[in-house]
């Protein structure tokens, strides 16, 4: 299988082996020295490092998401007996990453997403064996039919339903409504939950700059219209709205983007602060946003870009959400 290092917490090096908070300073691992640094998994894997300029999580986007779309298909047409990727991620925006690539994978192979939130040098990290269970499940066949997947602490999830739900705590990673759709204990694995019968494969420009602009409006007590009116100016043709659970946003917001929405041909999207299902409802069908269903606000940002790179109106848009 083919490994790509990403970046992130994983392959960071601090000075102190206790250091687990602040740490990078002593450089990072590229894929070669990862798999070096796990030597007894070359037992049991071929493991092919694949170039790729790392970058933190924060500073990963739709750029790196197409590069490494690229560069996975070119590593397969050279060395076509892969068994599947694995990238290693830091976790801040793991999560969206593992969905824009979910959403646009067409590879007969999988691609397992993994991190960690201890450094590679910390004593007792977590790093390697989450490195190392994530290529257990990029080497199982049952894999394949699902795509891509996040590894962490022993479970398997699926991209749209996990999501980061500590900052330090070794089993951040978490799906809060349905749960990991298959473990890892020691190498073996079981799925608890068979593929998707079809899954959609967006077809996205190949220049990540075609991407819509879509914007996220975060809902609190006592909000306004302001971050509203400068995503606007900024050129947003869809806004994500993170509301008050089960998602609603402020009276002022709300009439602000229904406006938008009735004058301009504006798209919005209501989503939750909070885990579980957005349902429709009166108030929310009144003002004309589209329910975001399961999809977190990040998620439902990136399906929005998607859906509007396509070229899809409102009602088919509707329906994907749905």
């Amino acid at each position: 299988m083919a490994v790509i290092a990403g970046g992130g917490t994983l392959t960071a090096l601090a000075l102190d082996p206790f250091e687990i908070c602040d740490y990078g300073q002593a450089g990072s691992l590229d894929a070669q020295a990862l798999i070096a640094r796990c030597g007894p998994m070359q037992t049991r894997f071929a493991l092919h490092p694949v170039p790729f300029t790392p970058l933190p999580s924060f500073d990963m986007g739709p750029p790196q998401w197409q590069e490494i779309r690229r560069l996975c298909a070119a590593t397969l047409q050279a060395v076509p007996d892969l068994s599947g990727f694995v990238l290693t991620h830091g976790t801040g925006s793991l999560e969206e990453t593992a969905f824009f690539l979910s959403c646009t994978w067409d590879l007969p192979v999988p691609l397992v997403l993994t991190g960690a939130q201890r450094p590679a040098s910390a004593l007792g990290s977590d790093g390697y064996m989450n490195f190392f269970q994530a290529a257990c499940v990029a080497a199982c066949p049952e894999a394949g039919a699902h795509g891509v997947l996040v590894v962490t602490h022993g479970e398997i999830h699926l991209p749209a339903e996990v999501t980061k739900t500590l900052n330090f705590g070794l089993d951040t990673f978490r799906a809060p409504v349905l749960g990991p759709v298959g473990l890892v204990t020691g190498e073996t694995v079981r799925f608890h939950r068979a593929p998707a019968a079809a899954r959609r494969i967006w077809r996205v420009p190949a220049d990540p700059s075609a991407l819509p602009r879509v914007d996220i409006v975060l809902c609190h007590t006592g909000g306004d219209a302001v971050a509203i009116e400068a995503f606007l100016a900024a050129g947003a043709r869809g806004i994500v709205v993170a509301g008050f659970a089960p998602g609603y946003a402020t009276g002022v917001q709300a009439r602000r983007l229904e406006r938008w929405i009735k004058e301009e041909g504006g798209l919005v999207v209501i989503a939750s602060r909070a885990q579980g299902m957005v349902m429709p409802n009166s108030r929310n069908d009144g003002h004309g946003f589209l329910p975001a269903g399961l999809l977190s606000p990040q998620k439902a940002r990136i399906m929005l870009q998607l859906a509007l790179a396509c070229g899809m109106k409102p009602p088919q848009i509707a329906d994907v959400f749905r």
